[in-house]
């Protein structure tokens, strides 16, 4: 099995909806129709921004950079990023904030969206599996 991230979004309407990646690649995730990761321009996404992060991915790491949003990017529940008060901008080219790499496990939320991670390598997956356990 090839090393590979799953986002899985565990609240809301979008529950269940699950993002599958095997390969280097960068994903930005918003409302704009020009986001690899679109979520609905709602009233329920009110807080994502058009281009809230980027997931910089290539199997098995992933990190998440905030770029620029104004409600901020949070990984288990701490502020990654965020642009603060007259810091905002008022168009797309806001600086990205500093790298902050995830983990399987981690939540990754956006807005009212979590996300869950999950990060399977290939260590994981070739290692032997011994059923049913060996009992002495």
């Amino acid at each position: 099995m090839t090393p590979r991230i799953t986002l899985t979004i565990v609240n809301g309407p979008l529950e269940g909806t699950e993002y599958v990646f095997d390969e280097p690649c960068q994903q930005v995730i918003g409302r704009a129709g020009d986001c690899t990761i679109q979520l609905p321009m709602s009233f329920l996404h009110a807080a994502v921004s058009r281009h809230h992060c980027m997931l910089e991915i290539n199997p098995p790491s992933v990190q998440v950079r905030d770029m620029g949003s104004l409600n901020g990017t949070f990984v288990n529940g701490e502020n990654i990023g965020q642009q603060s008060g007259d810091a905002v901008r008022r168009d797309d080219h806001a600086p990205l904030s500093p790298p902050h790499q995830l983990k399987g496990g981690d939540e990754l939320q956006i807005g009212d969206i979590i996300f869950q991670v999950g990060v399977a390598s290939a260590d994981v997956a070739n290692s032997p599996v011994y059923w049913p356990p060996a009992f002495e």
